[in-house]
């Protein structure tokens, strides 16, 4: 039953078995055909150059590109990826040819395709999405950079030096100096400058394979005297079960684990790259493992190299026109025909052509800027990358990653560990309001000890209210921190109060100040130090507010600002009570000019009527909102415990000034009342008596017959913190978030 409910269990066939239905179809057979033989002219000499650079012989990689291109294709997770030796992994692999050899390398391959298997089984493929970016990037320039040096000697005419380290191959260098090959670095320069100039010449021409043929007939027809490629397979080799090394087995799994990881994650970031390609359906990374896994298993039963899904080969595939997987696979076909029939050919080409392949790809992957771009905009990413990137160079790959995640990591714990700190002296009053933004943990309980520098100068008598709404996380040392301030602050005679804190955090309080701190020093609002007769000023609160108001949204909501400083564009006119719970803006999480709002004693809309002497504020807000404005929706929302609702309900004429005692009266008039109605019941009512009368407004009528406009009716109760949405059909209000939106909210939160 496992394997019907998970298809990764039988290698995903079930979900590929439409695809391959496809593939076996005329439908896009042209398209495949093309694409498939144009990035056969790209693969040739790609796989050749970079069999090159991981110390195989280069007949290895075109039998590699062979076999991966056919297994991949078909049970790989990116329809139009194409796999092969790639060139990210050839210094690696060169590493390890030269410590281990090329059968341990054959060997590592098989495990390496083992280890992929079994992950895209586990579903494990999603992992990859936690590598940070500039991680990727560092170790794709530091590749760039290990194999620019490194194909200096074949540059020169040169025999590389055994020890493939940077260091070694520019000491290697400064020994042979006198020995250069003038004619091949003639050859690697040609090959490099068609490589580039090709394409400003004719820009849907690949020109790898046409640089590399150029460069191979000048050679042959003016007998230069260069090193070339030699003897390659005429054909593929017998199938055999890989050599196990003789090498202790942790090595061998340590670094078959290495390249398990960079394949893997050299596959996946390529499957993102096509992805954004093509904009069609997302590739199934576990799906992908399962292909890449079968295909270095595949491909090492042949005696090749570890493969991955390869940016350069799948970009041409897609931009040459492939619709199916059969490209990669007719891409295949057309390497091994190369194979049978141009293998001594293939044998003349100069080894300087296919060093300037690989300095050609070395400068692609050596994005400086890239690099720049990051400096410019996110310092610490920059940082990231360049921790990465010399690391690389200078001790060696697995190094320099394991370097950039843990300088990310570090990173995102400083940002983490942040807290932004706001004071504000008010001339109104002689309060120091002061909020922290942020986490207050054991990285960060120093910018308690700035409060504590800021309050030397307060002298006795002074309050502070410290405003903890905006702290995201809390440990026992940031709480011991603010209970020290406390204490410091009732040494001075300052009288120190705490508001906006999360019910999460107060057990914290209770560890670091006793079971009566809270008590002692919590407020609910800051209107509370009113009955305490502290001194506490209602305009300087309204200051406060501004100041940190202007500070959070001067930089982060700029773009916003500057768009509605130019012209309002709301959606929904709000039609709601001034009750000073109600704030339209926190209750649907809207931003400045997405609300056109009406308030009034009531949320009342007096009905319209056409001899009317005396215009009515709602019927200007209502007629400018409709006219003016790009409305599209009306909330009419009253609330629970209304006050104008109950002046209805327990009316005493006499008591009310002369206006409100009129206004409450049109409220009124269009109410009915029961004994058994509670004023709640009552607040409903109201709410649908506004609805029926915007309805009588002829602009109204006008864009409701349109289709252009709907009217919601609203009531929320702030003891269940829930809106209550008028369901015109059922003829009764419902939670506008039901049960199972609750539960959902509440996983994801948990989740979060």
């Amino acid at each position: 039953m496992n394997f019907l409910k998970n298809p990764n269990l039988l290698l995903g066939i079930p979900r590929l078995i439409p695809e391959w239905k496809t593939m076996l179809s005329a439908k896009y057979l042209t398209n495949d055909i093309f694409a498939g033989i144009a990035v056969a002219f790209v693969a040739i000499p790609l796989s050749l150059a970079i069999a090159l650079a991981s110390g195989v012989a280069p007949g290895v990689g075109l039998i590699t590109a062979i076999v991966a291109g056919i297994v991949c294709a078909i049970f790989g997770g990116t329809p139009l990826a194409v796999s092969g030796p790639a060139a990210a992994m050839s210094i690696l692999l060169a590493d390890t040819v030269e410590k281990f050899g090329v059968e341990a390398l054959v060997f590592m391959c098989l495990l390496t395709g083992l280890m992929q298997l079994i992950s895209g089984m586990a579903g494990l493929g999603k992992l990859s999405r936690y590598v940070p970016l500039p991680v990727v990037a560092g170790f794709t320039a530091g590749i760039g950079a290990i194999i620019l040096v490194g194909q200096l000697p074949r540059a020169f005419g040169l025999e590389p030096p055994l020890e493939s380290h940077i260091i070694g191959v520019l000491n290697h260098l400064k020994l042979y100096f006198n020995q250069i090959n003038g004619k091949c670095l003639l050859l690697v320069v040609l090959t490099i400058g068609m490589i580039r100039g090709l394409p400003r010449i004719f820009p849907r021409m690949q020109p790898v394979l046409p640089a590399v043929v150029v460069v191979s007939a000048l050679a042959y027809f003016f007998n230069l005297n260069v090193p070339m490629i030699g003897t390659i397979p005429h054909s593929l080799p017998s199938m055999h079960f890989p050599t196990m090394p003789s090498m202790p087995w942790g090595e061998l799994l340590l670094s078959s684990f290495t390249i398990y990881v960079l394949a893997s994650l050299e596959t996946l970031l390529s499957s993102s790259a096509i992805d954004k390609l093509t904009n069609e359906k997302k590739h199934d990374s576990d799906q992908e493992l399962i292909g890449q896994g079968l295909g270095n298993i595949v491909v090492s039963l042949f005696s090749g190299i570890p493969i991955t899904g390869v940016i350069a080969r799948s970009a041409t595939n897609v931009r040459a026109g492939a619709k199916t997987r059969r490209s990669s696979i007719i891409h295949s076909i057309g390497v091994l025909l190369a194979v049978f029939a141009c293998a001594p050919l293939i044998e003349k080409i100069p080894v300087a052509a296919l060093a300037g392949v690989l300095f050609s790809i070395a400068f692609s992957m050596i994005n400086y800027k890239e690099f720049h771009e990051l400096w410019i905009t996110a310092r610490t990413e920059a940082l990231i990358y360049a921790i990465t990137f010399f690391t690389i160079i200078s001790v060696d790959l697995i190094a320099g990653v394991k370097a950039g995640i843990i300088a990310a990591a570090l990173i995102v714990l400083f940002k983490a560990a942040q807290t932004r700190l706001h004071i504000s002296k008010s001339p109104h009053d002689s309060m120091t309001r002061l909020s922290l933004t942020g986490s207050l943990t054991f990285l960060s309980t120093g910018k308690i000890a700035l409060l504590q520098k800021e309050l030397e100068t307060v002298g006795s008598g002074h309050t502070v209210l410290l405003d903890l709404s905006r702290l995201d996380n809390l440990d026992t040392s940031g709480a011991s921190a603010i209970v020290d301030l406390a204490n410091d602050c009732r040494e001075k005679g300052i009288q120190f109060h705490i508001t906006g804190l999360a019910r999460r955090f107060e057990s914290l309080f209770k560890i670091a100040g006793g079971e009566t701190f809270i008590d002692d020093h919590y407020l609910i609002s800051e209107h509370e130090l009113r009955t305490k007769k502290l001194g506490e000023s209602s305009y300087g609160q309204l200051v406060d507010g501004f100041y940190r108001f202007y500070e959070e949204r001067k930089t982060n909501d700029r773009r916003l600002f500057d768009y509605i400083a130019k012209a309002q564009n709301p959606h929904t006119l709000f039609i709601t009570c001034s009750d000073s719970r109600i704030v339209p803006s926190a209750m649907t999480s809207s931003n400045p000019g997405d609300l056109f709002i009406i308030r009034n004693v009531g949320n009342y809309i007096p009905p319209y009527d056409p001899a009317e002497t005396i215009c009515h504020s709602e019927f200007a807000g209502l007629e400018f909102s409709l006219s003016a404005l790009d409305i599209t929706d009306i909330v009419v929302c009253g609330h629970a415990n209304c006050g104008a609702i109950r002046a209805c309900q327990h009316y005493q004429p006499n008591t009310l000034p002369p206006k409100l005692n009129q206004w409450i009266n049109l409220i009124r008039s269009q109410l009915s009342f029961d004994e058994s109605n509670k004023t709640n019941q009552i607040a409903r009512m109201n709410i649908l008596n506004q609805i029926e009368n915007l309805k009588t407004y002829p602009l109204v009528q006008q864009k409701l017959s349109a289709g252009k406009l709907k009217i919601h009716g609203w009531f929320f109760n702030f003891d269940q913190n829930m809106i209550y949405e008028w369901d015109s059909q059922q003829k009764k209000f419902k939670p506008l978030i039901g049960r199972e939106e609750q539960s959902a909210l509440l996983s994801s939160f948990n989740v979060l």
